[in-house]
């Protein structure tokens, strides 16, 4: 990695809300990055990410989105921002993309980067269409960079940006923590174990691996499978409901939130990807880290991902297709490589960051 520059002074405006693909990210850069250079981060809410920035040790301050309206949290950061003097300013997310940059610009500072975490919103309406217009606006002629988490996302981002103006950085995770983190599994042995983790939101299309499960028990009678959906959003009720409904609840564990992904991770065989769109998920890197396979759409992050293993990619985005990919990767199992490339890793994804933020200055 680059050798370290405490003159560089970088500030983070982060969400904060969730513990989710885009925060875990954000985290894990910060932790590789905040030994290297002068760092603050703004977070919009406490929550996790809050916990685990003040465990490192790094300098974070809570401007809580549902205490203060637009102008005010502009004005904080304003403030923040002439106190902290940064020489980058990172953004995360549209709302912090817009009010991070709109700060750092009425107080002088022009050095400003995003990073894009996922597929870009092309259906907006109303309000909030003009939210995306406006960030995209800004992205555009107010940031120096737009950072794509993925190949794939950045093609999709050339129809918002020029493409000079976007940089490719792969989300990394950071092994040896992950490591640590993994204990053993929490499932009941005796089980074949598949799951799906994620925020129970339509894009990530649970309902797809719920409709797969009676398929999959169908093709593969003589296997003992147990199921698992681990995460938790505003479908949980419908999705319980959708169980109860195709007869599967006796094979199916709804988990809700768990602050033990990894040991969970550990504890799958398959874990099932059937989002709409994906950017590079945290959860499927980690799993491919602890040898878990991934059964997953061909879109996005994914296909790059799962390059050397096409036969886990699936094409066919039904639930016949994940149902007939699942029921035939069980069988190879014990045969199957799974590993994680090393363009995947923090220190990777760190030290192509700390590049831009040099060649920014330069």
């Amino acid at each position: 990695m680059a050798p370290a520059d405490k003159n560089l002074r970088v500030l983070h405006v982060i969400s904060g809300d969730l513990w989710a693909g885009a925060e875990v990210q954000a985290y894990t850069l910060l932790s590789q990055i905040h030994s290297r250079c002068h760092l603050k981060v703004i977070l919009m809410n406490a929550g996790r990410l809050h916990e685990e920035c003040r465990a490192l040790g790094i300098d974070v301050d809570v401007f809580n989105e549902n205490q203060f309206n637009g102008v005010q949290l502009v004005w904080r950061l304003y403030q923040t921002i002439r106190a902290f003097r940064p020489d980058i300013i990172h953004t995360h997310r549209q709302k912090e993309n817009i009010l991070g940059t709109l700060a750092g610009r009425l107080a002088g500072y022009k050095r400003s980067v995003r990073t894009s975490h996922g597929a870009p919103e092309f259906e907006s309406k109303g309000l909030r269409k003009l939210r995306v217009k406006l960030d995209q606006w800004i992205g555009r002629h107010w940031q120096s960079t737009v950072i794509a988490v993925s190949d794939d996302l950045a093609k999709q981002l050339e129809s918002i940006y020029p493409r000079r103006h976007i940089t490719v950085i792969h989300n990394g995770i950071d092994e040896s923590r992950l490591a640590e983190q993994a204990g053993p599994s929490p499932f009941e042995p005796g089980f074949i174990h598949v799951g799906i983790i994620g925020r129970l939101e339509p894009v990530k299309r649970v309902d797809l691996f719920l409709e797969a499960i009676p398929l999959i028990l169908n093709k593969a009678k003589e296997t003992d499978f147990w199921f698992h959906v681990i995460g938790d959003g505003k479908r949980r009720a419908e999705l319980e409901a959708k169980a109860q409904a195709l007869g599967i609840s006796e094979r199916v564990t709804f988990h809700g939130h768990r602050s033990d992904i990894p040991s969970c991770l550990v504890g799958l065989d398959v874990l099932v990807m059937c989002s709409d769109h994906e950017g590079t998920p945290m959860v499927a890197l980690e799993s491919l880290a602890l040898g878990t396979a991934v059964v997953a759409h061909n879109v996005g992050g994914l296909t790059e991902m799962l390059a050397s293993q096409p036969n886990l990619l699936v094409d066919d985005h039904s639930a016949e297709g994940y149902a007939n990919a699942t029921a035939a990767v069980v069988p190879r199992l014990d045969r199957l490589c799974v590993a994680l490339e090393k363009r995947y890793t923090a220190r990777q994804n760190a030290q192509a960051t700390l590049a831009l933020y040099q060649r920014l200055l330069d």
